[in-house]
């Protein structure tokens, strides 16, 4: 638990160590922590380490999946803080479209 008076130093303090690290490997590398350690709520240095060790084993295939990741996360972020409305009409009907397609059953 951390009192009022220590938040801006606790907060100075993370920026300062995960300053190098990209925010979609930051985001993805903590998720996997979460997943996968005992212990919850990471600090910065096992995020840190974590990053740069997942940095140097990254395919460019786990490259782009964080890219993907990122850009949904980012279009999820403008859509909860953002006043969005209805899609325009061409785009609902092609959205329709895609709903209203059935999968052909295995003829098998």
């Amino acid at each position: 638990m951390i009192n009022d008076n220590e938040i801006d130093a606790v907060i100075s303090t993370w920026q300062d160590i995960l300053q190098d690290i990209p925010n979609e490997v930051a985001y993805a590398t903590v998720r996997n922590l979460c997943r996968v350690r005992p212990k919850f709520a990471p600090d910065p240095a096992d995020i840190y380490l974590a990053c740069t060790e997942h940095k140097a084993e990254m395919t460019i295939y786990q490259a782009q999946r964080l890219e993907q990741e990122q850009r949904v996360l980012e279009l999820q972020e403008y859509h909860e803080t953002e006043k969005v409305g209805p899609p325009p009409d061409f785009i609902q009907k092609k959205i329709d479209a895609i709903y209203r397609t059935k999968v052909k059953t295995d003829e098998s």
